[in-house]
């Protein structure tokens, strides 16, 4: 534990041949011994709390005194050497264990006063000298705004494909958002027939039993709404489309501008799939107690789909890796039936697997009917803020597919991506513009 720069003084202090040969004939010399216990007492002050040293010169004054007694008694058993040599050792030991402790405690203040600078710089960081800074680091790493075209290749493809229906998008936004108002007098919209069968009805306020209550002022700060600025509505939608995608996210497929924020967006990309698996196995589900009249009532059908939506949010945030045979048994939890069979069982979790199996591949009806939904609902969220409004767009696109269960989670999805953008908008603003301008 003690510095490189002590590495010679540590080897002429203690010469190990002549150690050997002291404890090899069986005789203790307190002199010597004495020696190389004064150099580690003074070593180990060094690298010891001041708080400790007192304890360590009293223990080491303790041994060698011992030490000395031993040596200058008749009793040159080999006992008296073993017995003297394990102290020595024992006082080593202690030492170390406070110079550990010690080192321990300036790594933790070390950090403290880290988290402490950084608290005091916080305010300058969010600020906007903390935009004027990462605006310069950007700037000297990429040129000029004027210079985008060829420094920021990939960024230019992303904004281009993303100008390109920004405005459609937009008109479909605004859209939803009359038709909230249309319908926010109204208990329920008409029902949604499903191809797995049965219906869902959809209410376009919050209920109970699809955990929705307003909450969103309970949730960190809100989100703010775009208005409709073609820069911010682009930058937007372009990483909402980055994280809708259904291959896994790469580096490569990042912009310049956001080339930071891989792990994050790639998280919250793993979050979407989820809640796509997740209202996909939430339809099935539904499909399957419709088809055995597993529940006597509207509100026990609810409360099971519910609970289903529970479990498998549950399940997919504990095992990341969990198949589909995970699922299915989550799906086919179904109340229990007197006298069912194995086999039945058994039937119903293969009917569920091959189902469920189709539904996740893309192209198929159900599973493009769920990912519309989803993404409207994200979509609803980025567009209209993180308050009530985007809530409820989200929580409308959500009842479509049975799924109103996960609008929390959509929620928190679409708060990254409106973070990010929001940031990214405020650094590179003048590059967006030059990139956009000249489209």
């Amino acid at each position: 534990m003690a510095p490189i720069s002590w590495k010679d003084d540590i080897i002429a202090a203690i010469d190990l041949d002549i150690l050997s040969q002291v404890l090899k004939s069986g005789k203790l010399d307190v002199n010597y011994l004495g020696k190389i216990l004064e150099f580690s007492l003074v070593s180990l002050q060094k690298l010891s709390a001041p708080a400790n040293e007192e304890i360590i010169k009293a223990k080491h004054k303790a041994l060698l005194s011992e030490l000395g007694e031993m040596c200058h008694s008749r009793d040159e058993s080999n006992n008296a050497c073993v017995v003297a040599l394990v102290k020595g050792a024992a006082l080593m030991i202690i030492c170390t264990g406070f110079t550990f402790e010690y080192t321990i405690a300036r790594c933790v203040l070390k950090k403290e006063i880290s988290k402490a600078r950084i608290r005091l710089m916080e305010p300058l960081l969010k600020g906007p000298a903390g935009v004027d800074y990462l605006r310069n680091a950007f700037a000297n790493k990429y040129g000029s705004p004027s210079d985008a075209s060829a420094s920021l290749p990939s960024t230019l493809r992303w904004l281009s494909s993303t100008w390109n229906f920004k405005d459609q998008e937009w008109v479909d936004h605004v859209n939803s958002s009359s038709a909230l108002a249309d319908n926010s007098s109204q208990a329920w919209l008409p029902s949604t027939a499903l191809r797995t069968g049965g219906n869902v009805m959809l209410k376009s306020t919050g209920s109970p039993m699809f955990f929705s209550p307003d909450v969103s002022n309970t949730q960190g700060d809100q989100q703010p709404e775009c208005k409709g600025e073609p820069v911010d509505l682009a930058v937007r939608l372009g990483l909402l489309k980055l994280v809708s995608g259904i291959s896994g996210l790469t580096q490569d497929d990042l912009p310049e501008t956001l080339s930071l924020n891989f792990s994050r967006l790639r998280s919250v990309q793993a979050q979407i799939q989820k809640i796509v698996v997740i209202s996909t196995s939430v339809l099935i589900c539904r499909q399957i107690i419709l088809s055995e009249k597993a529940v006597a009532s509207s509100v026990n059908m609810e409360n099971a789909v519910s609970t289903c939506a529970e479990q498998l949010l549950e399940l997919l945030d504990r095992v990341e890796d969990a198949d589909i045979d995970d699922i299915v048994g989550v799906i086919c939890n179904l109340p229990s039936v007197d006298g069912e069979d194995v086999g039945k069982v058994q039937s119903r979790k293969a009917v569920a697997g091959r189902m469920l199996g189709k539904s996740l591949q893309a192209g198929d009806a159900v599973f493009e009917r769920v990912f519309n939904a989803v993404y409207s609902a994200l979509r609803g969220v980025v567009l209209g803020g993180t308050g009530a409004h985007g809530r409820k767009l989200a929580e409308m696109a959500l009842l479509k597919v049975g799924a109103g269960a996960l609008t929390e989670r959509v929620v928190e999805a679409a708060r990254v991506l409106i973070v990010a953008a929001t940031i990214s908008v405020g650094v590179h603003g003048p590059w967006y513009k030059y990139l956009t301008d000249n489209i």
